[in-house]
This record gives C-alpha cells, structure tokens and sequence, in this order.
C-alpha cells in the first residue's frame, strides 16, 4: 500500500537512488572538460567568507567546540578534494594535527587571506614536502 509512510519513504529513497544512477552513468560516458575557472566553496560566517581570521577564532581558546570542529572538519575536506581534484597524493604521510598546526601558524601571520587560498598554499606545501613533514 503506497499510502503507509515507510513504503511512501522507500519509494521516494528508491526512486532517488535510480534517479541519481542514471545521472551517474550519463557523467561517465561524456567526455571530461577541464574547468576554465575553479570554485570553491567556503564556510560562511555572519560576517561574509571565511578568513584566516576567522579560522583563528574559531580554533582559539575558548572557541565554540561546534566551531572548532565544523572549521576543521570543512578544511580537511577541502584538502581532500584537493587531493582528488589534482591526482596526487597530496595527503600523503601528514597527520591532520601537523595540517591543523600549519594552518594555525599560517593564518596567525595572513589574518585576511581568504581561507581557501590558505589552504591552497597548505596544499602546495604538502605536495612540496610528501614526506610528511611540513
């Protein structure tokens, strides 16, 4: 019966997933472009995009814990994506603390770079140094 909420909520799931295959299928078997311009996406705060200044306040003492964390959570998935996007192994032998401690004295020094291009200039470093060691 379609009308019960689980079946309704299985079809809707199912009916997504094929959706999304489809998609996924279709991408495959057209040919890759490279994109002219890259975009990044950037953790918003109530004052605009994300800074290096932003990046300290929400890891300093005292920060939110909700904050620390989001800003950390969203910048290793930047690298990450970085890491796919460039097909290097860009993450390597690094330890996300030793990216952390990077970006805290990266930031503490460039308080109005935008927090994706400090990232950037971490990636770079991470592929100038694979060993791990930054």
């Amino acid at each position: 019966m379609i009308g019960h909420p689980v079946v309704a909520t299985l079809s809707m799931v199912a009916a997504m997933l094929a959706t999304a295959g489809a998609a996924n299928a279709q991408q495959r078997s057209l040919p890759r472009q490279q994109p002219s311009s890259v975009t990044a996406y950037v953790v918003m705060t109530p004052n605009g995009p994300a800074t290096c200044a932003t990046w300290t306040q929400w890891r300093g003492p005292g920060a939110n814990p909700t904050d620390k964390e989001s800003i950390q959570y969203w910048a290793e998935g930047y690298i990450s994506g970085l890491a796919a996007g460039s097909r290097h192994d860009v993450l390597g032998q690094f330890q996300l603390r030793d990216l952390g401690a990077w970006l805290d004295r990266y930031c503490a020094a460039n308080p109005q770079t935008k927090l994706p291009l400090a990232l950037n200039a971490l990636g770079r470093e991470m592929l100038a140094h694979p060993g791990g060691k930054l």
